[in-house]
């Protein structure tokens, strides 16, 4: 092992290890007394227009819009809940979905709306909706609400909100240095400090994104879904294309949160999430916790602290 090197986490080249135990994500909810809503005595929650502030809320729906799909979610002292995905460019089953979220928060006396995106043109529709379905505005992160956490990069501007939420949920709940691996349309994988700091990560295409370049990018590849291989030999052009990317993905997280690792001194805690996240945690060993709506989380995370609730 090179000098400075942090030993691997299975004990690979050493007998030891610094990676520390990993902390169940399940043994987080419900969440703690002190992350429950704590209302002020206002009459109103959400974007108070008149005085350009954000008002606490005991009942918020985040939306999360992608690349390739919109996911909606209720969050109130029951933790997250009510979660449904949809596809980015159906905008009948999104304003389906967002009433159907809407109705789920009746019970509410004061909600709000929060949007996190990384699509513009799909966010400006779905801000749309919320005014005519909703009756009231959304508030956007980065725009109204500010990003959750303090940003260590050259331009923080540029970093995907997505990102940002998802660091923050984690890091939020875990209280130390962590590696947030998010498995959608693109992979990224990001690094927060012990101190809370999103230092920045890393970016690579998607599984299916992958396959897809594949196709399109060869005379004879064919085009092939993304899932979990049958084994470690590709006994067809099929399986092989499969395995390369599957298994391609997994040994990147691999390496990179390694770095991570080496950088920070410590083996940070890896939570994977995103649509093939079940996928990339079934074949790996060394991923802590699986958390599919970890950035739903992070938006209302954003909210809260921004309407100055208890974190």
């Amino acid at each position: 092992m090179r000098s400075g090197e942090v030993p691997h986490p299975l004990g690979w080249g050493t007998e030891t290890s610094i990676r520390q135990p990993p902390i169940p994500w399940k043994s987080w909810a419900p969440w703690r007394e002190r992350d429950l809503v704590r209302l002020l005595p206002l009459s109103v929650a959400g974007y108070d227009l008149a005085m350009g502030r954000l008002t606490p809320a005991d009942t918020i729906l985040a939306i999360d819009i992608g690349n390739s799909r919109v996911g909606f979610g209720i969050w109130d002292q029951d933790a997250l809940h009510d979660v449904h995905r949809v596809g980015a460019l159906d905008d009948e089953a999104i304003s389906d979905a967002l009433e159907a979220a809407w109705k789920a928060a009746a019970y509410s006396r004061h909600r709000a709306v929060v949007i996190g995106s990384v699509n513009e043109a799909v966010a400006r529709r779905v801000a749309m909706a919320v005014e005519d379905i909703c009756d009231m505005p959304a508030v956007v992160v980065r725009d109204e609400v500010p990003l959750p956490m303090p940003m260590g990069v050259e331009y923080p501007d540029e970093v995907g909100v997505d990102r940002v939420c998802s660091a923050a949920a984690a890091f939020d709940r875990l209280h130390q240095a962590c590696a947030v691996a998010s498995f959608g349309t693109a992979i990224t994988i990001d690094c927060v400090s012990a101190e809370g700091m999103f230092l920045g990560g890393a970016i690579l295409p998607g599984l299916q994104l992958s396959c897809d370049a594949l196709r399109e990018g060869t005379a004879q590849l064919p085009r092939v879904e993304t899932q979990t291989p049958e084994g470690p030999f590709g006994r067809n052009t099929e399986q092989a294309i499969v395995n390369g990317v599957a298994y391609g993905a997994v040994g990147a997280l691999r390496e990179i949160v390694e770095r991570y690792a080496t950088e920070l001194g410590t083996w940070p805690q890896l939570v994977v999430t995103g649509g093939n996240a079940g996928l990339v945690a079934e074949l790996s060993d060394f991923v802590d916790n699986v958390v599919p709506d970890l950035c739903l989380i992070g938006i209302a995370l954003a909210y809260r602290q921004a309407a100055g609730e208890p974190s």
